[in-house]
């Protein structure tokens, strides 16, 4: 859907931190990315519910705040990318900071800019907003479709993935929903893309939609399963990572989505990487070094053999 709806010189925002492959994707379209930063506000900067010491690395909360936003969408915008639940961080985009999105779009992007909102874990919503917000889909608690907002059907396209949903990604089978003049175009490019997804993978995915709704292993339906057995890994992997010295959010307080913590490393964890990690020569990484986080993962990976995934862009 990048491919179709971009030409040279159309830009595209994507907010900051975001799914790595977007990037390229969006240049691999002809498109240039644009960054709105979102702004990451930790638990010690709220005085009234913080009980420690300042210098203490804390998890936090990621915003979309509108003045980011808005002065980054030009003439030049085609093209908006939504992820919420959100790759890497686990946040939920809330109803409020979407309707930001949907009356900056009308307000100041071009009539032709659309966005794609990229739902592939929205049957992972381990950790629903606690305000009472107005959710638009019944198995998914707590999320909200951007394209059920006001206007804003006619200017989205919804992806989303068998892959994510039935915890097979290898399937590399999914489906978009939008306007027919916006997914005609992305029938035309699909043969030049992937020529056509595996005739056993969409057979198996069109008998288990169905079955997916009915009572799974003692649940309501297998979304409900699904997003329980998420939760105890989610809990489990929380207690781990908060026992090992990181910071992680606070699910009690902080919505949450996806398969994904996004974990802060403490002052215990940084002071064991290994000095020869730090800032070495390493082609992957950001600039060509290995920056703190960088550093950690690869020492982790080669000294205590868990695997992260670093978060510098």
């Amino acid at each position: 859907s990048h491919h179709h709806n971009t030409i040279t010189g159309d830009e595209v925002i994507l907010f900051d931190p975001f799914f790595d492959l977007y990037v390229n994707q969006v240049k691999l379209a002809g498109g240039t990315p644009v960054f709105v930063p979102l702004t990451f506000v930790p638990y010690n900067n709220d005085s009234e519910s913080y009980d420690g010491d300042d210098d203490t690395i804390t998890g936090g909360e990621w915003v979309l705040e509108r003045s980011e936003l808005e002065k980054k969408i030009t003439s030049k915008t085609k093209a908006i990318v939504l992820n919420s639940p959100h790759n890497p961080t686990g946040k939920m985009f809330t109803r409020k900071e979407m309707m930001i999105l949907a009356e900056s779009l009308e307000a100041l992007a071009p009539s032709n800019c659309i966005v794609l909102s990229d739902e592939v874990y929205k049957y992972i919503v381990h950790s629903p907003p606690k305000e009472d917000e107005e959710s638009t889909s019944a198995l998914c608690k707590g999320h909200t479709h951007f394209a059920a907002l006001p206007n804003m059907w006619d200017r989205t396209i919804t992806i989303s993935s068998a892959g994510k949903t039935f915890s097979a990604t290898g399937w590399q089978v999914g489906w978009c929903i939008g306007p027919e003049r916006l997914i005609a175009p992305i029938h035309q490019l699909l043969p030049y893309v992937q020529f056509c997804a595996s005739t056993v993978i969409q057979e198996a995915l069109a008998r288990s939609l169905p079955r997916a709704d009915n009572e799974y292993l003692g649940y309501d339906s297998y979304y409900h399963y699904l997003n329980a057995t998420y939760t105890r890994k989610r809990d489990l992997l929380v207690a781990a990572l908060t026992q090992a010295g990181f910071a992680v959010p606070d699910y009690d307080r902080t919505p949450g989505g996806g398969f994904f913590i996004f974990a802060r490393a403490g002052k215990e964890i940084v002071d064991q990487i290994p000095p020869s990690y730090i800032m070495a020569p390493n082609d992957a990484a950001p600039g060509g070094v290995a920056r703190q986080d960088w550093a950690l993962c690869q020492w982790l990976a080669e000294e205590v053999g868990v695997l992260c995934i670093p978060s510098s862009p």
